[in-house]
């Protein structure tokens, strides 16, 4: 059941990125990006799918209730008197509402479709971020810090999506970059600043929760940002220095930075779905992954320092090391699979070296 909701939640993430990232660029001017094709179907598929995986972390809960009170009293019961029951039921009002706009926008060029239609997915998102971890936390700021979390990515790795994978040619590429560079930025900042908040609402202990099953794919989703970083970073200056070279094919490079992005989507789709950690370790809530990378003996009660060890700078300096083999590779225009290969060396060893310094102990929390 939990790999079905976390399909679930990264189908609904992703479908929601499609979406935004279509209708953002359909408001663009076609002499400021790329031409693209994305068919009907696509988004028809994207539109009518939400509501469908929205509810399916729901079913648990339905079958808890169902052999009390039968099926139908329960799912009453969970629309009705549940807060989930109650976003669900706006998101499937707000989605049958996109069917009829997406469906007008097929027939039409009107841009003020699209901006029905991203309307439509903020409210969906405002929704989804109504019955967040952080909204049971901090019910206004928690809130409110899921929703930018989430509006965010979806403005950035849709637009990605979309260049990456439904563009047609290379055309209008420097007036694409003008105002998507920027976009990108102001993204990328409001992903990080909405996670620092986001952490401090849900994760009482940051590097302690990392032996948690949450706190450990959290982690790994922070490590991935390291790479992701100079991808973006590289990606402006490679496509800005060599977009005039008539065998360059920035299309190519896009794709690596939406691929890391598509696979810290479902990093955040696998702990979204797991329970919070406390402020100290609970031993029946150890991460396995965790376990494998740490020699630490974790039980109840502790609490995590870092502890500087020679194996931990050892990885701190390949990571460094890795980082100048990641940037030359790009700038080099290497075979994608080594750029690729660069970005995972340097993710796993930033991952290790912190792994190697983290320690676990009684001191800062006594169990009574």
């Amino acid at each position: 059941m939990i790999f079905i909701t976390i399909m679930s939640q990264f189908i609904l993430y992703a479908s929601l990125a499609t979406l935004m990232g279509t209708f953002i660029l359909k408001l663009m001017p076609e002499t400021l990006r790329p031409s693209f094709e994305i068919s009907s179907k696509w988004l028809y598929m994207s539109s009518s799918v939400i509501p469908i995986v929205a509810f399916v972390p729901n079913i648990q809960l339905l079958m808890i209730l169902t052999p009390q009170f039968g099926f139908v009293d329960s799912l009453w019961t969970i629309i009705s008197k549940y807060k989930v029951g109650h976003a669900w039921v706006t998101i499937l009002l707000f989605t049958l509402v996109l069917l009829i706009v997406v469906s007008a926008s097929t027939k039409s060029k009107k841009k003020i479709l699209s901006v029905a239609i991203i309307t439509l997915l903020i409210a969906i998102i405002a929704a989804m971020a109504y019955v967040s971890h952080a909204s049971s936390m901090k019910p206004i700021a928690g809130e409110a810090f899921d929703f930018i979390h989430l509006f965010a990515v979806s403005i950035w790795l849709g637009i990605l999506i979309i260049i990456s994978f439904f563009s047609t040619n290379s055309n209008n590429w420097e007036a694409f970059l003008k105002w998507f560079s920027p976009t990108a930025l102001v993204a990328f900042s409001a992903i990080a600043l909405s996670g620092v908040l986001l952490i401090d609402a849900i994760v009482p202990a940051y590097v302690t929760g990392w032996a948690s099953k949450y706190g450990q794919w959290l982690f790994i989703k922070h490590v991935l940002l390291l790479p992701l970083t100079f991808i973006v970073l590289g990606n402006g200056l490679l496509i800005k220095l060599k977009i005039e070279k008539p065998l360059f094919e920035p299309r190519t490079w896009v794709k690596i930075e939406t691929g890391l992005l598509i696979a810290i989507l479902a990093i955040t789709a696998i702990f979204s779905e797991q329970q919070p950690p406390m402020s100290f370790v609970q031993s029946e809530n150890v991460s396995a992954l965790f376990q494998v990378f740490n020699s630490s003996v974790v039980e109840t009660g502790m609490t995590a320092h870092f502890q500087m060890t020679g194996i931990g700078i050892m990885f701190f300096l390949l990571t460094a090391v890795f980082i100048v083999l990641l940037v030359l590779t790009y700038f080099k225009e290497a075979a994608v699979i080594i750029v690729i290969s660069m970005a995972i060396a340097v993710a796993l060893c930033f991952y290790m070296g912190f792994n190697s310094i983290t320690v676990f102990n009684f001191i800062g929390y006594c169990v009574t």
